[in-house]
């Protein structure tokens, strides 16, 4: 009976998290154009690493620069920082964040400008190595929160960066069995439709590690992949922040 409702609750808790709460606010269109530098695009570099070194809200970046299919970013693009002074280098997917930037007294972030923000903190990677057969945004009248990846039943599924499994069951609507994975800065990332779970809750994994195998469970027409990345609870384009 404890099992089941601890079930019951997760359930729950898994539904509100996917069900989008909390949603991230746009600046104004004219808060985004005051000021600010273009940046060159360099091989290797992503959206989010991007918007990371400026110190920027990824969203803000793509509306600034009317970046409606980020398949299209590539190096040689001059993208327009909102806010920034002065260009800065994107470190490489190497240089790896040791500490958090530490918090003003007032418990807000400090100036982007007077602060030392290095990105690699995340470094998203591909979960999967297959075709792309649906792409985050609206798809008939419904939202697809997510990008759909196509591959072999039975494929490895890897964590697309290193966290904590905060789920590994059957999860809500049309999910199938699903794995969530909890970043660092409050990113989650979610693998559904698979055949089968291979981490249990409160498991620490590695970037790159097998945690799930490619299924068809849930509302699914094939084997494949539903991959999201959330901030908090709000879903983003995958796609701006893999290479």
């Amino acid at each position: 009976m404890r099992k089941r409702r601890g079930l019951l609750v997760g359930g729950i808790l898994v539904l509100a998290f996917l069900s989008g709460c909390g949603s991230l606010r746009f600046g104004s269109q004219k808060d985004l154009q005051r000021r600010g530098v273009y940046h060159v695009i360099k091989p290797g570099e992503t959206l989010y690493r991007i918007a990371r070194t400026y110190g920027v809200e990824v969203q803000n970046l793509a509306k600034a620069n009317h970046i409606a299919d980020p398949r299209k970013i590539r190096k040689g693009i001059r993208l327009f920082i909102p806010g920034a002074r002065r260009v800065r280098k994107v470190p490489s997917r190497k240089a790896r964040v040791t500490k958090a930037p530490r918090e003003s007294s007032r418990g807000a972030l400090p100036d982007a400008e007077a602060s030392v923000i290095i990105p690699g903190e995340l470094d998203f990677d591909w979960p999967l190595r297959g075709s792309l057969t649906s792409p985050f945004g609206r798809r008939g009248h419904q939202m697809h929160q997510g990008v759909d990846i196509a591959a072999v039943a039975g494929s490895p599924i890897r964590a697309a960066e290193e966290g904590k499994v905060i789920f590994s069951d059957r999860g809500p609507g049309g999910y199938g069995l699903m794995v969530i994975l909890r970043h660092a800065g409050g990113f989650h990332s979610v693998y559904a439709h698979n055949r089968k779970n291979l981490v249990k809750v409160g498991q620490r994994v590695r970037q790159g590690e097998a945690i799930a195998l490619v299924g068809n469970t849930g509302r699914s027409t094939g084997p494949h992949l539903h991959f999201e990345i959330r901030n908090r609870t709000s879903p983003q384009d995958p796609l701006f922040f893999l290479p």
